[in-house]
Protein backbone atom coordinates (compact mmCIF):
# COMPACT_ATOMS: atom_id res chain seq x y z
CA UNK A 1 0.00 0.00 0.00
CA UNK A 2 1.11 3.55 -0.79
CA UNK A 3 -0.30 6.54 1.10
CA UNK A 4 -0.10 10.04 -0.42
CA UNK A 5 -1.02 13.47 0.89
CA UNK A 6 -2.59 15.55 -1.87
CA UNK A 7 -2.08 19.22 -0.97
CA UNK A 8 -4.32 22.03 -2.19
CA UNK A 9 -3.09 25.34 -3.59
CA UNK A 10 -3.93 29.02 -3.58
CA UNK A 11 -3.37 31.62 -6.29
CA UNK A 12 -1.40 34.56 -4.90
CA UNK A 13 -2.72 36.69 -7.80
CA UNK A 14 -4.24 35.54 -11.07
CA UNK A 15 -4.23 37.40 -14.37
CA UNK A 16 -6.31 36.21 -17.33
CA UNK A 17 -4.61 37.58 -20.44
CA UNK A 18 -6.44 36.29 -23.53
CA UNK A 19 -8.38 33.40 -25.00
CA UNK A 20 -6.52 31.01 -27.27
CA UNK A 21 -7.68 29.25 -30.42
CA UNK A 22 -7.85 25.96 -28.46
CA UNK A 23 -10.39 27.61 -26.07
CA UNK A 24 -7.93 27.66 -23.17
CA UNK A 25 -6.87 31.02 -21.72
CA UNK A 26 -3.35 32.34 -21.30
CA UNK A 27 -2.85 33.29 -17.68
CA UNK A 28 -0.26 34.55 -15.25
CA UNK A 29 -0.40 33.35 -11.66
CA UNK A 30 1.69 32.81 -8.55
CA UNK A 31 0.77 29.46 -7.07
CA UNK A 32 1.60 28.14 -3.62
CA UNK A 33 0.68 24.92 -1.85
CA UNK A 34 -1.26 25.06 1.42
CA UNK A 35 -1.14 22.63 4.33
CA UNK A 36 -4.66 21.39 3.66
CA UNK A 37 -4.70 18.00 2.03
CA UNK A 38 -6.64 14.90 1.07
CA UNK A 39 -5.17 11.54 2.11
CA UNK A 40 -5.22 8.79 -0.51
CA UNK A 41 -4.33 5.14 0.09
CA UNK A 42 -3.47 3.09 -3.00
CA UNK A 43 -3.07 -0.64 -3.50
CA UNK A 44 -3.02 -2.99 -6.46
CA UNK A 45 -6.03 -5.04 -7.44
CA UNK A 46 -6.55 -7.61 -10.19
CA UNK A 47 -8.13 -5.26 -12.72
CA UNK A 48 -10.04 -2.01 -13.10
CA UNK A 49 -10.27 0.78 -10.56
CA UNK A 50 -12.23 1.08 -7.33
CA UNK A 51 -12.57 4.47 -5.61
CA UNK A 52 -13.86 4.53 -2.03
CA UNK A 53 -14.62 7.77 -0.23
CA UNK A 54 -17.30 9.76 1.56
CA UNK A 55 -17.79 12.38 -1.15
CA UNK A 56 -19.95 12.80 -4.26
CA UNK A 57 -18.37 12.01 -7.60
CA UNK A 58 -19.15 10.73 -11.05
CA UNK A 59 -16.56 8.08 -11.92
CA UNK A 60 -15.84 9.17 -15.48
CA UNK A 61 -15.50 12.85 -14.49
CA UNK A 62 -13.30 12.16 -11.48
CA UNK A 63 -9.63 13.07 -11.89
CA UNK A 64 -8.46 10.00 -9.98
CA UNK A 65 -10.19 7.87 -12.61
CA UNK A 66 -8.93 10.08 -15.47
CA UNK A 67 -5.33 9.84 -14.19
CA UNK A 68 -5.66 6.06 -13.91
CA UNK A 69 -7.09 5.82 -17.45
CA UNK A 70 -4.38 8.09 -18.88
CA UNK A 71 -1.55 5.86 -17.61
CA UNK A 72 -3.43 2.63 -18.38
CA UNK A 73 -3.89 3.74 -22.00
CA UNK A 74 -0.32 5.03 -22.18
CA UNK A 75 1.27 1.73 -21.12
CA UNK A 76 -1.27 -0.40 -22.98
CA UNK A 77 -2.24 -2.67 -20.08
CA UNK A 78 -4.55 -2.64 -17.11
CA UNK A 79 -3.17 -1.15 -13.90
CA UNK A 80 -5.63 -2.51 -11.36
CA UNK A 81 -6.04 0.02 -8.55
CA UNK A 82 -7.99 0.41 -5.33
CA UNK A 83 -8.07 3.95 -3.95
CA UNK A 84 -9.41 5.02 -0.57
CA UNK A 85 -9.87 8.79 -0.26
CA UNK A 86 -10.09 10.85 2.91
CA UNK A 87 -11.46 14.07 1.43
CA UNK A 88 -10.56 17.24 3.34
CA UNK A 89 -10.24 19.82 0.54
CA UNK A 90 -13.68 21.18 -0.44
CA UNK A 91 -14.78 20.31 -3.97
CA UNK A 92 -15.07 22.89 -6.80
CA UNK A 93 -13.45 25.37 -4.42
CA UNK A 94 -10.61 26.95 -6.40
CA UNK A 95 -8.08 24.97 -4.33
CA UNK A 96 -7.32 22.29 -6.96
CA UNK A 97 -8.32 19.44 -4.67
CA UNK A 98 -9.43 17.23 -7.56
CA UNK A 99 -6.22 17.92 -9.44
CA UNK A 100 -4.20 17.14 -6.31
CA UNK A 101 -5.93 13.75 -6.08
CA UNK A 102 -5.24 13.10 -9.76
CA UNK A 103 -1.56 13.93 -9.29
CA UNK A 104 -1.32 11.63 -6.28
CA UNK A 105 -2.79 8.87 -8.45
CA UNK A 106 -0.21 9.39 -11.21
CA UNK A 107 2.61 9.26 -8.67
CA UNK A 108 1.20 6.21 -6.89
CA UNK A 109 0.67 4.22 -10.11
CA UNK A 110 4.18 5.12 -11.22
CA UNK A 111 5.53 3.64 -7.97
CA UNK A 112 3.19 0.64 -7.61
CA UNK A 113 3.80 -0.60 -11.15
CA UNK A 114 7.42 0.61 -11.53
CA UNK A 115 6.53 2.55 -14.69
CA UNK A 116 9.72 4.62 -14.40
CA UNK A 117 8.24 7.90 -15.60
CA UNK A 118 10.24 10.92 -14.49
CA UNK A 119 8.48 13.88 -12.87
CA UNK A 120 9.01 15.80 -16.10
CA UNK A 121 7.37 12.96 -18.06
CA UNK A 122 4.34 13.05 -15.79
CA UNK A 123 4.13 16.84 -16.05
CA UNK A 124 4.10 16.63 -19.86
CA UNK A 125 1.53 13.86 -20.24
CA UNK A 126 -0.78 15.19 -17.53
CA UNK A 127 -1.55 18.48 -19.31
CA UNK A 128 -4.29 16.63 -21.19
CA UNK A 129 -6.06 16.19 -17.83
CA UNK A 130 -6.01 19.86 -16.87
CA UNK A 131 -3.92 23.01 -16.88
CA UNK A 132 -3.11 22.79 -13.13
CA UNK A 133 -1.53 19.33 -13.31
CA UNK A 134 2.09 20.36 -14.09
CA UNK A 135 2.12 22.76 -11.13
CA UNK A 136 0.33 20.40 -8.75
CA UNK A 137 2.95 17.70 -9.35
CA UNK A 138 5.49 20.09 -7.79
CA UNK A 139 5.91 21.24 -4.21
CA UNK A 140 7.54 24.61 -4.90
CA UNK A 141 6.16 28.13 -5.21
CA UNK A 142 5.76 28.76 -8.93
CA UNK A 143 5.05 31.60 -11.33
CA UNK A 144 2.78 30.00 -13.92
CA UNK A 145 2.26 31.24 -17.47
CA UNK A 146 0.70 29.89 -20.67
CA UNK A 147 -2.35 27.84 -19.65
CA UNK A 148 -0.60 27.22 -16.33
CA UNK A 149 1.88 24.74 -17.77
CA UNK A 150 4.90 27.05 -18.14
CA UNK A 151 6.40 27.11 -14.66
CA UNK A 152 9.17 29.18 -13.11
CA UNK A 153 10.24 28.81 -9.45
CA UNK A 154 9.61 32.09 -7.65
CA UNK A 155 11.31 31.81 -4.27
CA UNK A 156 10.95 29.96 -1.00
CA UNK A 157 8.49 32.28 0.77
CA UNK A 158 6.46 30.63 3.51
CA UNK A 159 3.49 32.22 5.31
CA UNK A 160 2.39 30.72 8.63
CA UNK A 161 -0.89 32.55 9.37
CA UNK A 162 -3.41 31.82 6.62
CA UNK A 163 -7.17 31.48 6.94
CA UNK A 164 -9.08 29.54 4.29
CA UNK A 165 -12.84 30.12 4.10
CA UNK A 166 -15.04 28.08 1.77
CA UNK A 167 -18.79 28.80 1.77
CA UNK A 168 -19.74 25.16 1.01
CA UNK A 169 -20.89 25.63 -2.54
CA UNK A 170 -18.97 25.14 -5.77
CA UNK A 171 -18.38 27.37 -8.79
CA UNK A 172 -17.74 25.98 -12.26
CA UNK A 173 -14.37 27.11 -13.62
CA UNK A 174 -15.50 26.93 -17.30
CA UNK A 175 -18.54 29.06 -16.41
CA UNK A 176 -16.30 31.77 -14.94
CA UNK A 177 -13.86 31.72 -17.87
CA UNK A 178 -16.72 31.91 -20.38
CA UNK A 179 -18.16 35.02 -18.71
CA UNK A 180 -14.99 36.98 -17.95
CA UNK A 181 -14.51 40.45 -19.39
CA UNK A 182 -10.81 40.62 -20.29
CA UNK A 183 -8.82 43.85 -19.95
CA UNK A 184 -5.45 45.16 -21.08
CA UNK A 185 -4.11 45.96 -17.61
CA UNK A 186 -1.48 43.41 -16.61
CA UNK A 187 -0.39 42.41 -13.12
CA UNK A 188 3.27 43.11 -12.37
CA UNK A 189 4.28 39.64 -11.22
CA UNK A 190 7.97 40.47 -10.82
CA UNK A 191 7.16 43.09 -8.17
CA UNK A 192 4.73 40.71 -6.50
CA UNK A 193 7.32 37.95 -6.35
CA UNK A 194 9.81 40.36 -4.75
CA UNK A 195 7.17 41.46 -2.24
CA UNK A 196 6.24 37.87 -1.35
CA UNK A 197 9.85 36.91 -0.74
CA UNK A 198 10.51 40.09 1.29
CA UNK A 199 7.28 39.71 3.30
CA UNK A 200 6.20 43.22 2.26
CA UNK A 201 2.69 43.07 3.68
CA UNK A 202 1.81 46.66 2.75
CA UNK A 203 2.64 46.09 -0.92
CA UNK A 204 0.81 42.75 -0.97
CA UNK A 205 -2.29 44.22 0.64
CA UNK A 206 -2.47 46.87 -2.08
CA UNK A 207 -1.49 44.73 -5.07
CA UNK A 208 -2.59 41.09 -4.75
CA UNK A 209 -5.23 40.69 -7.46
CA UNK A 210 -7.41 38.03 -9.02
CA UNK A 211 -8.96 39.08 -12.34
CA UNK A 212 -11.76 36.55 -11.87
CA UNK A 213 -13.10 38.33 -8.80
CA UNK A 214 -15.04 41.03 -10.66
CA UNK A 215 -17.33 38.57 -12.43
CA UNK A 216 -17.60 36.08 -9.56
CA UNK A 217 -18.35 38.80 -7.00
CA UNK A 218 -21.08 40.21 -9.28
CA UNK A 219 -22.76 36.78 -9.13
CA UNK A 220 -21.96 35.92 -5.50
CA UNK A 221 -22.23 39.04 -3.34
CA UNK A 222 -21.45 37.09 -0.16
CA UNK A 223 -17.88 36.49 -1.36
CA UNK A 224 -17.16 40.21 -1.66
CA UNK A 225 -18.55 40.74 1.83
CA UNK A 226 -16.32 37.96 3.22
CA UNK A 227 -13.22 39.39 1.53
CA UNK A 228 -13.92 42.89 2.84
CA UNK A 229 -14.64 41.63 6.35
CA UNK A 230 -11.37 39.69 6.45
CA UNK A 231 -9.56 42.86 5.43
CA UNK A 232 -11.10 44.55 8.50
CA UNK A 233 -9.26 41.92 10.56
CA UNK A 234 -6.01 43.12 8.89
CA UNK A 235 -5.87 40.19 6.49
CA UNK A 236 -4.45 40.27 2.96
CA UNK A 237 -7.48 38.70 1.32
CA UNK A 238 -8.15 37.26 -2.13
CA UNK A 239 -10.30 34.72 -3.91
CA UNK A 240 -8.38 31.62 -4.97
CA UNK A 241 -8.71 30.52 -8.58
CA UNK A 242 -12.26 30.73 -9.91
CA UNK A 243 -13.61 30.64 -6.35
CA UNK A 244 -15.53 30.46 -4.21
CA UNK A 245 -12.81 30.03 -1.56
CA UNK A 246 -11.43 33.21 -0.02
CA UNK A 247 -8.07 33.12 1.74
CA UNK A 248 -6.47 35.69 3.98
CA UNK A 249 -2.84 36.08 5.07
CA UNK A 250 -2.22 37.63 8.46
CA UNK A 251 0.95 39.10 9.96
CA UNK A 252 0.27 37.57 13.35
CA UNK A 253 -1.69 34.78 14.99
CA UNK A 254 -3.88 37.12 17.06
CA UNK A 255 -5.48 38.66 13.98
CA UNK A 256 -5.84 35.21 12.42
CA UNK A 257 -7.59 33.91 15.53
CA UNK A 258 -9.94 36.92 15.70
CA UNK A 259 -11.04 36.32 12.11
CA UNK A 260 -11.39 32.58 12.73
CA UNK A 261 -13.51 33.14 15.85
CA UNK A 262 -15.76 35.56 13.94
CA UNK A 263 -16.61 32.96 11.27
CA UNK A 264 -16.27 29.60 13.07
CA UNK A 265 -19.99 29.26 13.89
CA UNK A 266 -21.09 30.27 10.37
CA UNK A 267 -18.86 28.25 8.02
CA UNK A 268 -17.87 24.62 8.50
CA UNK A 269 -15.15 24.78 5.83
CA UNK A 270 -12.90 27.16 7.75
CA UNK A 271 -9.21 26.30 8.15
CA UNK A 272 -6.21 27.81 9.87
CA UNK A 273 -3.18 26.75 7.86
CA UNK A 274 0.13 27.78 6.33
CA UNK A 275 1.25 28.07 2.75
CA UNK A 276 4.20 28.41 0.43
CA UNK A 277 7.43 26.44 0.53
CA UNK A 278 6.51 24.69 3.78
CA UNK A 279 7.80 21.22 2.90
CA UNK A 280 10.55 20.58 5.39
CA UNK A 281 9.40 23.52 7.52
CA UNK A 282 6.64 21.69 9.41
Amino acid sequence: MIVKKAYGKINLSLDVINKRSDNYHNIGSIMAKINLYDVLSFEKKDKGIEIIGDFDFNMEDNLIYKAYKLLKDKVGKDLGLRVEVEKNIPQAAGLAGGTADGCATLLALNELYSLNYSLLDLMKISTSLGADFPYMLNNKNMYAQGIGDILEPCGDFFYTNILILNPSYGISTPYVYNNLKLDNKRIDFHKLIDALNNYDYDYLKANLENKMESFVFSEYKDLMEIKNKLREFKGISLMSGSGPTIFSIFQNKDDLNRAYDFYKDTYKNLYKTCGGDFFGNL
